[in-house]
C-alpha cells in the first residue's frame, strides 16, 4: 500500500499541523519546501535560467515558500527578480522575506526571463481572484504567452486544491511543485497543473495517517507487486487466461483484450467468442486459442469445452459480448459456474448485469454479490456511463459523493471497483482507502482502450496478484504506456491504440526497473498532453 497521499486542502493542512505538533517548526517546513523546489528548478530547468527567474509572490505562506525559492536560486548565482502582489502577512512569510531580500536583484520582472515562478496563492485559496493577485496572474499568463516556463508552487494560483475548480484569470502551469501530498485539485485539473512533482518537506510520517485521503499509486508500488517471471518459466507457469466476448461483428474487442493479456506476460490466452468471430481471432492473434461460445451449460464439446475454462487461472467477460438474450445467458452461465476463480467484468457484461437486475426487480450490487458470492477476486471496470447504469442513477459530480458511491457499491457487491476517468479510482470490497491511479492521457479516450485494460488486469490476476494489486498495476501500466506513446507522437492526434501497444514494453520496463527519484522528490507525474 502506497504511503503517498492525495489530499484535499483540509487534509493537507491537517498533515502540516500534525507535523508541527510532533515537533517540526512551521518555518522548517517552509524552508524545506522552498529549498527542495529551488533544487528541482536548478536541476530540471537549468537550460532556461540564463535570463534569470521572475517570481510572483503573494502575502501568505505560499509567498513565503517563494521567498525561500528566490533566496536559494540567488545564492546559486541565478538572477532573480520578484514582484510582490502584497507585503507578507504571516510570521513565517515575513521571516522568509528577510532571508531573501539581500540576495535579490531589486525591481520587477523585465519580461525577458524564461522561467516564471507562481508563488501567489496556495491551498487555502477559494473562489474568485482579487485585484492585486488577479493583476499578478495576468503577468504570469503574459510571460507564459511569451514563451516562459511557468512553475507553480503547491498549486497554480486560482486552482482550488480540493475541487480542481479554476478561477477566472488563473494561469496554467507547465509544472507544479507540490509539497508533502498531491493535492486532489491537481489531479482533477491536470491540464492546468502540467507536470506534477511531489516534494518531501519533512512531514515525518504525517502522510501515513488514514483520514479518508486517497492513496496514490506509484511506479514503486507496482514494481513491488509485479510477480517475477523466472528465467526457466514455461507457458503453463505464466498464467492461463480466457476472455469471453466477441459477438458477431465485435471480434475486435476480444482481439484487443487478448493482445493486452499476452503483452502482460500471460502464457496462454483463450478467446471464447461467437462462432462467426473465431476466424478473425485466429487470423489476427495466432498466439491465442480461439473457441466458440458454449451453447448451454451442459454442452460439453459443443463450443468452448467447459474444462478449458476450468483450467484457466483467471477469466474476463464482456469485451464485445453483445447485449442480447444469448449474451445474457452466457454471462450468467460463466459467472455462476466459474466464480471460484478470479473474474474481470467489463463493457457489455456490466450493461447486462444492470439489465438482469432490473428484470429481477433487484439492484446490480445485490445481483453481483449473489452471482459471485464464493469469490473474493472479482473486478469490475466501468466507465462513468456504465457505473451510472449499475447505480441506477447518475454518478455524482461532486468528488466526495462520487467516491462514496463507488466505495458503497464495492462493499455491497463484494467486488473490486475500478472507475475509469481522470483520475482513475479503485475501491475495494472491504471499504478500505480509495486508490487513485494518476497516469494516462486523452490517447485512452478512444474505443477499445477499456478492452486493453481488461486484458492487462486479467493477465495479472492469472499470474497470482490479488484483485487490488492486479487492478492498480494494470491501470498504472495502461496509463503510463499512454503517456509514453503521447510523448513519442508529440500529441494525441494521429495516435491510435497501436501506439499504446508499441509503448507497453517500455512502460513495463520503467515499472519493473524504476529509477530512484532525486533527493527530495517523492513522485513525478508527467504532463497529460
Amino acid at each position: 500500500m502506497s504511503a503517498l497521499r492525495v489530499t484535499t486542502a483540509a487534509e493537507a493542512a491537517a498533515r502540516d499541523q500534525a507535523a508541527i505538533a510532533a515537533g517540526t517548526a512551521s518555518f522548517e517546513l517552509m524552508l524545506q519546501a522552498g529549498t527542495t523546489a529551488a533544487a528541482v528548478i536548478l536541476r530540471d530547468f537549468a537550460t532556461h535560467l540564463s535570463r534569470g527567474v521572475a517570481l510572483f509572490v503573494g502575502s501568505g505562506n505560499n509567498g513565503g515558500d517563494a521567498y525561500i525559492v528566490a533566496a536559494q536560486l540567488a545564492r546559486a548565482g541565478v538572477v532573480v527578480r520578484l514582484h510582490a502582489a502584497a507585503p507578507p502577512r504571516t510570521p513565517d512569510a515575513v521571516r522568509a522575506m528577510y532571508l531573501a531580500v539581500s540576495a535579490l536583484v531589486h525591481g520587477a520582472p523585465t519580461g525577458h526571463e524564461q522561467v516564471v515562478v507562481d508563488g501567489l496563492l496556495g491551498t487555502g485559496h477559494r473562489g474568485a481572484l482579487r485585484a492585486p493577485v488577479l493583476a499578478a496572474c495576468a503577468g504570469v499568463a503574459l510571460a507564459r504567452a511569451g514563451g516562459a516556463v511557468v512553475i507553480a508552487l503547491d498549486v497554480p494560483s486560482g486552482l482550488d486544491a480540493s475541487t480542481g475548480e479554476i478561477a477566472e484569470g488563473s494561469s496554467a502551469a507547465h509544472a507544479t511543485l507540490t509539497f508533502g501530498t498531491v493535492k486532489r485539485g491537481l489531479l482533477l485539473s491536470r491540464g492546468h497543473a502540467g507536470r506534477i512533482v511531489l516534494l518531501d518537506i519533512g512531514l515525518n510520517g504525517a502522510s501515513h495517517r488514514d483520514d479518508g485521503a486517497w492513496h496514490l499509486s506509484t511506479a514503486d508500488d507496482v514494481a513491488r507487486r509485479l510477480p517475477p517471471i523466472a528465467w526457466n518459466a514455461h507457458k503453463g507457469r505464466r498464467g492461463r487466461v480466457a476472455i469471453v466476448g466477441g459477438h458477431e461483428g465485435m471480434a475486435g474487442a476480444v482481439i484487443l483484450a487478448i493482445r493486452a493479456a499476452l503483452a502482460a506476460g500471460a502464457g496462454l490466452a483463450h478467446a471464447i467468442v461467437d462462432a462467426p468471430s473465431v476466424a478473425a481471432v485466429q487470423l489476427t492473434v495466432p498466439q491465442a486459442l480461439a473457441e466458440r461460445w458454449p451453447v448451454a451449460a451442459a454442452a460439453v464439446g459443443d463450443g468452448a469445452d467447459r474444462d478449458t475454462l476450468r483450467r484457466c487461472d483467471a477469466l474476463a467477460i464482456g469485451p464485445g459480448l453483445g447485449r442480447g438474450a444469448r449474451s445474457s445467458q452466457l454471462l450468467e452461465q460463466i459467472v455462476t459456474d466459474h466464480c471460484d476463480r478470479p473474474l474481470v467484468l467489463d463493457a457489455d457484461a456490466l450493461w447486462l448485469v444492470a439489465e438482469v437486475a432490473a428484470t429481477l426487480g433487484t439492484d446490480a450490487a445485490s445481483l453481483l454479490r449473489h452471482w459471485t458470492r464464493p469469490s473474493h477476486a472479482v473486478v469490475c471496470t466501468p466507465h462513468e456511463g456504465e457505473f451510472a447504469r449499475l447505480l441506477g442513477t447518475t454518478v455524482p459530480v461532486e468528488w466526495d459523493a462520487r467516491v462514496g458511491a463507488l466505495r458503497a457499491f464495492a462493499v455491497r457487491s463484494g467486488v473490486t471497483m475500478l472507475l475509469k476517468g481522470t483520475p482513475t479510482l479503485v475501491a475495494t470490497p472491504d471499504g478500505g482507502p480509495i486508490t487513485v491511479v494518476p497516469h494516462g492521457t486523452p490517447l485512452l479516450a478512444t474505443g477499445g482502450s477499456g478492452d486493453v485494460l481488461s486484458g492487462l488486469i486479467v493477465a495479472l490476476l492469472g499470474q497470482g496478484l490479488d484483485p487490488l494489486a492486479a487492478t492498480v498495476s494494470g491501470a498504472t501500466v495502461h496509463g503510463r504506456a499512454a503517456e509514453l506513446a503521447t510523448a513519442r507522437l508529440g500529441g494525441i492526434r494521429g495516435g491510435t491504440l497501436e501506439a499504446l501497444f508499441d509503448a507497453l514494453p517500455s512502460a513495463w520496463r520503467q515499472l519493473e526497473q524504476a529509477v530512484p527519484y532525486p533527493p527530495g522528490v517523492l513522485a513525478d507525474l508527467p504532463s497529460p498532453a
